[in-house]
């Protein structure tokens, strides 16, 4: 029997409540409790259990006013025995919320939660009288195993194995009867099948209700948006999810991967042990759904938690499950602390910007490491221009500038309340390109996005990823859906490179020699001078696969929308066998032609699709009009003129005409890619330059500083700059110019030459650049 007829007392007097019930912005925000619970319950004569599937934190439980029992911990169940006696009785339950004084957040398993907004109290999960408990598996044998580097699944996980049993299972055990186990929702066919795991993570974030217990349709229509994308698995990160959760994922084929909720903890040992004894009753109680494909048994963990504590916690999780585990989700490598590490797979948290994952990924592979799976159990977020114009509009709390709904607690970013009221893209939308700036993002985002996941599956010791993030929060706007829950990506932008399998091209080698010696370098697969084109074609399958190569080539219509104009070349490889999970080649393209422009390459491999853009470039010329100074030698390819009524510069100084590069002086550092979008101010500049929006060509000119316009102004006091390419920070909405103009002075930070990340170093390797500079000389 489910309780209800509940009412809710903050200190003023009851009030009606529903359960499951957080208290939210009845109170201050930052207000931990007690909260005083009440409702009446009839006990029939015999055995009852009072049943909580979840309070936020700590919980004491009276009946009649005699106080049968207390409990801390948000994520697990618990229950009273009551001698039922044919009578109604007055339950009372007074709950505290974690991150007050009296359980600071970083002493409690809270998660992250309370970093993405805050945290939550209350009774947020319904509370039943019941007769006797359910059964509790016993430990069960993963479905889910690793070999080498790669990942297995097999038809069911339900083969037990025999453990210690908890204190939860002998208390069961006494009372109502041994456990019996659970049966499989899936027949063991008695196959196992290559897996390789294409995840979203999720914090639990649904402003909408306040807590992390989401009815069930909210539960369907998220797990529909994941498969519909592509995504074969959900990572909850940092928060325990209901049961229904998990069971609907199972019924629609998802995996889950359960990260438990320890992030930046206290280095007190007392609290460190209750943590432990949290962990072990959430695994208890989670630990026979048959598609928790692994577990993480904490996020980020550093110097507070000793290789000691981690491996109590690997070796508590692994015991109990039989499953794949991971003391630390990120790893000691990347966020410090003792680098012993304990677990059944590597993983970890690249965030990087976009030219510069491709070694960022190398730098993560095996090499004579022993041979595990590596996970990217978070990466490739990618902040977009959230729609500011509706948030203030509609003015929901967790904007709001009143401490009362929105104190900012423990987060480290609390941007928002205060720029929504000023930001000209909330207040005055429809001057401000407020629309068009919301798809380019989105357009920049697909594109950065299948850049890094290509190169994601071009790599075969990685065997799975988790994009972050699933929603829009607070603090970032890097979700596959947005702030209304609406997704702001269609299946067709994560075909390509989000589904079993996926083509890319494989980057071909051209090391510069620099200062005496080779240096790692490569050519741009988007952009050639005339002459001839090539690539090598490479896949990544979970499933074995026959074909051969398909390819054609056309040209496209450069207005945003790359319509084909018609297709100038054709072609198809061999026939060939791929391997699951193995990155192979399976062909080149090679191709002659004179006539710059913009084309689309076109592949096809047994039913495997995938295009790419490329721009042909007029053939590289090293004489050029003006004149150069060039200290750091990054001018090298080209041969100026010995006298010209122009410079082209790498440094901060002075001229009255030409082009400005900077590089540290007069610049900030700030990423190119990552949290970030760009207004192109100007339209005919950009229609002659025809680089608006054209992901590719930038790319190799990516660049990690943004123009300081303070120096600008103290280096040439007596002008005027206009704005050509601005960055809008996506997170602070701070602005920083990208490339100005005064008169016949242009300033950028902008790297024709390249040299960061992939980008081809040198403008005689870098046919995007060379076009880039020479149609700018042609402006001064």
């Amino acid at each position: 029997m489910v309780l209800s007829g509940w009412t809710v007392d903050y200190g003023d007097g009851p009030l009606p409540c529903t359960v499951p019930h957080a208290w939210c912005q009845d109170v201050p925000l930052a207000w931990e409790g007690p909260a005083v619970y009440r409702c009446s319950v009839f006990t029939p004569h015999g055995r009852q259990f009072l049943v909580f599937h979840g309070v936020s934190y700590q919980t004491r439980v009276f009946l009649d006013d005699a106080e049968v029992g207390v409990h801390e911990g948000i994520w697990d169940a618990f229950w009273f025995e009551l001698a039922g006696d044919g009578r109604d009785h007055q339950v009372k339950v007074e709950a505290v919320k974690n991150g007050g004084e009296s359980f600071p957040v970083r002493s409690v398993a809270s998660g992250f939660i309370p970093f993405v907004f805050h945290t939550f109290g209350g009774i947020f999960k319904p509370v039943e009288l019941v007769a006797s408990l359910p059964a509790c598996p016993m430990a069960s044998l993963s479905g889910f195993r690793a070999e080498g580097t790669k990942f297995y699944a097999s038809g069911t996980n339900q083969t037990h194995i025999p453990s210690a049993k908890s204190q939860a299972e002998e208390w069961l055990a006494k009372r109502v009867g041994e456990p019996t186990l659970a049966a499989s929702a899936e027949p063991d066919d008695g196959r196992e099948k290559p897996t390789y795991l294409r995840g979203v993570l999720t914090w639990g974030w649904f402003p909408e209700l306040g807590h992390l217990n989401p009815p069930e349709n909210t539960i369907h229509k998220e797990i529909d948006i994941a498969k519909k994308l592509g995504f074969n698995l959900i990572k909850f990160c940092l928060w325990v999810p209901p049961h229904r959760y998990l069971e609907l994922m199972h019924e629609k084929g998802l995996m889950a991967w359960i990260e438990l909720p320890l992030w930046d903890p206290t280095d007190d040992t007392e609290s460190q042990e209750k943590i432990v004894k949290e962990f072990e009753r959430i695994v208890d109680q989670y630990r026979h759904h048959p598609n928790i494909a692994l577990w993480t048994c904490g996020c980020e963990l550093h110097a507070t938690t000793t290789a000691a504590y981690r491996k109590q916690l690997y070796d508590l999780v692994k015991a109990r499950t039989g499953g794949l585990v991971k003391d630390n989700s990120g790893s000691a490598e990347m966020y410090g602390g003792d680098l012993r590490e304990y677990g059944d797979f590597y993983d970890f948290h690249p965030y990087c910007d976009t030219h510069y994952y491709p070694e960022v990924l190398d730098s993560l592979q095996n090499g004579p490491r022993k041979k595990l799976p590596i996970l990217l159990g978070e990466f490739n977020d990618i902040d977009v221009h959230r729609d500011l114009a509706r948030i203030a509009s509609e003015s929901p709390y967790w904007v709001s500038q009143d401490a009362f709904l929105n104190d900012q607690g423990v987060r480290w970013q609390h941007d928002l309340p205060a720029l929504i009221s000023e930001n000209r893209f909330a207040q005055v939308p429809d001057e401000n390109r407020h629309t068009s700036l919301i798809e380019s993002s989105r357009r920049k985002s697909v594109f950065m996005r299948k850049i890094v996941q290509e190169a994601v599956r071009a790599r075969d010791d990685i065997a799975g990823y988790v994009i972050t993030g699933w929603r829009d929060t607070p603090i970032s706007t890097a979700g596959v859906i947005d702030d209304w829950e609406q997704p702001r990506f269609r299946p067709e932008d994560f075909a390509s490179w989000n589904r079993e399998s996926s083509l890319f091209i494989i980057p071909s080698r051209r090391p510069p020699w620099v200062n005496g010696g080779n240096r790692s370098g490569w050519i741009d697969p988007y952009n050639w001078f005339e002459g001839r084109a090539f690539w090598k074609i490479g896949i990544h399958s979970e499933v074995e696969l026959e074909g051969n190569l398909d390819w054609d080539i056309l040209h496209f219509s450069w207005n945003g929308d790359r319509r084909p104009k018609g297709k100038v070349a054709q072609g198809a490889g061999l026939p060939l066998k791929i391997n699951s999970l193995e990155s192979t080649e399976i062909g080149e393209i090679s191709w002659d032609t004179d006539e710059p422009g913009g084309y689309l390459l076109r592949t096809t491999f047994s039913g495997v699709t995938n295009t790419w853009p490329f721009w042909i470039v007029p053939e590289f010329d090293s004489k050029i009009p003006l004149g150069v100074s060039d200290r750091r030698g990054l001018l090298a390819d080209l041969a100026p003129a010995q006298s010209a009524r122009a410079s082209i510069i790498t440094d901060l100084e002075p001229i009255e005409s030409g082009v400005a590069f900077l590089l540290d002086r007069g610049t900030s550092p700030m990423p190119f890619w990552r949290e970030c979008a760009y207004e192109f101010l100007q339209g005919s500049f950009w229609d002659y330059m025809g680089y608006r929006e054209a992901w590719e060509r930038l790319l190799p000119m990516s660049t990690d500083r943004a123009l300081d316009m303070g120096a600008i102004h103290e280096t040439w006091p007596d002008r005027e700059w206009e704005v050509l390419m601005n960055r809008i920070d996506m997170r602070t909405y701070k602005e920083h110019p990208m490339l100005i103009r005064s008169g016949n002075i242009f300033v950028t930070t902008l790297r024709p030459f390249g040299g960061l990340g992939n980008c081809p170093a040198g403008i005689s390797r870098n046919p995007s650049g060379a076009e880039f500079l020479r149609k700018l000389m042609q402006q001064i």
